[in-house]
């Protein structure tokens, strides 16, 4: 062989062996995945028992990532204004959680990386993975800010012999406000009433518990833009969806009052038989279930005159917009929110990560089937239309809506005068 030919061959082997290499690195994803090192320091308000997810979920990651360090930094006082002052001096974490309620204020604030280029960059997330209603909690203006942690819609739960005794059928996935109303009266009797709402700790003005009835009647507090809360908080059909929850306390007396629920200083209503129907979230099922002899089921919620609907009550994972570490930071948030690590928070509460239910066996089972079931007809909640929900619109709901309960006042003034004073502070903030 000639010394060209040689030469021929060894450029053609190392041409080969250089094609293997590239072709390697472009299909190996450890390769093409960005996923960062170094310390990840993580803020949460939670404490004790709850923080048992966090630390299983922890662990589990630093094996699968041992160039990521974790740091856990629980807050549980005063977490979210011990987080602005962190925000403010620059010290705060990489990843921290955050409630519903303050999703919009910290979206305007410019405290949330926006999560969209990481979810379609290099280590991408498949958003399909979610249940689409719930993950839309995160997101303002069509783009993610964050992901979910847990989550709770409202349920309807109901004492089947109580509902056996009076020779009345069971809630079903047709029920309307009508339904409800009806079955509630042929519930109450003189040591009973029919349903405790919206909650099962006797506040009535609980806006999330209330929120739902809006909805079904077409109705919202506050316009989608944030700007106007004249014809809305003060709308026929908000006014209409009110009065109908009103009249369940006053008129019609199939509710205990805010002052009967506090009589029985902490007892259980519903699982000592005291009301047959309780709307609320899913947290005391756990208990409801551990109970001996406990006979009851759930239902999704009934249907308004404007069909069906529900709400969450949320929190999430954010990554802090001032993070020095944001790509370490994007894998591990992805790995609780939607990995491995999602499954530990899973053990505790309702996933978003719709294979992590079906893989639990929820989305069949007999108390949280109907719960998921009911995820389809969540909305969004209002508080994510504006950073100014609870002093320009919460505040005056609630004041004005404890004037008809307690003053007698109705219930077309009591929003008229809410629209006013909540009108007004907006006009202001903007």
């Amino acid at each position: 062989m000639t010394t060209n030919k040689r030469l021929l061959v060894v450029f053609s082997v190392a041409l080969i062996a250089v094609t293997l290499v590239v072709n390697a690195a472009l299909f190996s994803p450890q390769a093409v995945v960005a996923q960062g090192s170094g310390v990840v320091r993580v803020g949460t308000w939670e404490s004790g028992d709850a923080l048992e997810p966090w630390n299983n979920a922890i662990a589990a990651f630093h094996e699968e990532y041992p160039d990521i360090e974790v740091k856990l930094e629980p807050v549980p006082q005063e977490y979210g204004t011990k987080l602005l002052a962190q925000m403010a001096a620059g010290t705060a974490p990489d990843v921290y959680q955050v409630g519903d309620g303050d999703v919009a204020r910290f979206v305007r604030e410019g405290i949330v990386e926006p999560l969209d280029p990481y979810i379609n960059g290099d280590n991408p997330l498949d958003m399909s993975l979610f249940f689409p209603a719930v993950a839309e909690f995160g997101q303002i203006g069509g783009e993610t800010y964050l992901l979910t942690k847990d989550y709770s819609p409202l349920v309807l739960y109901y004492n089947k012999d109580i509902f056996d005794e009076a020779g009345v059928p069971y809630p079903t996935e047709d029920w309307t406000w009508d339904d409800l109303l009806d079955a509630a009266q042929k519930l109450t009797t003189e040591d009973r009433w029919g349903i405790q709402l919206p909650g099962h700790w006797g506040d009535w003005l609980w806006h999330r518990g209330i929120q739902p009835l809006l909805v079904q009647n077409g109705a919202s507090l506050i316009s989608e833009d944030g700007t106007m809360v004249e014809g809305y908080m003060n709308s026929e059909k908000t006014v209409e969806a009110l009065q109908w929850y009103v009249d369940l306390f006053l008129k019609h007396k199939v509710a205990p009052t805010r002052e009967d629920v506090d009589s029985y200083a902490g007892v259980d209503l519903f699982a000592n038989g005291i009301v047959a129907m309780v709307w609320t979230g899913r947290w005391p099922l756990k208990d409801w279930k551990a109970i001996e002899g406990f006979n009851f089921g759930t239902a999704g919620l009934p249907a308004g005159p404007a069909g069906k609907g529900n709400a969450l009550c949320w929190a999430g994972f954010a990554i802090n917009s001032a993070s020095q570490n944001k790509e370490a930071a994007w894998t591990f948030l992805k790995y609780i929110a939607a990995g491995e690590g999602a499954k530990e928070f899973a053990n505790y509460a309702l996933s978003a990560v719709q294979p992590i239910v079906e893989e639990q066996g929820l989305d069949t089972d007999e108390y949280d089937g109907p719960i998921v079931a009911d995820l389809a007809n969540v909305k969004p909640i209002p508080e994510t239309y504006t950073p100014y929900f609870n002093e320009c619109v919460l505040d005056p709901f609630r004041e004005n809506l404890e004037k008809v309960f307690l003053e007698g006042m109705s219930v077309q003034d009591a929003m008229d005068a809410a629209a006013q004073t909540g009108q007004a502070c907006l006009d202001e903030k903007s």
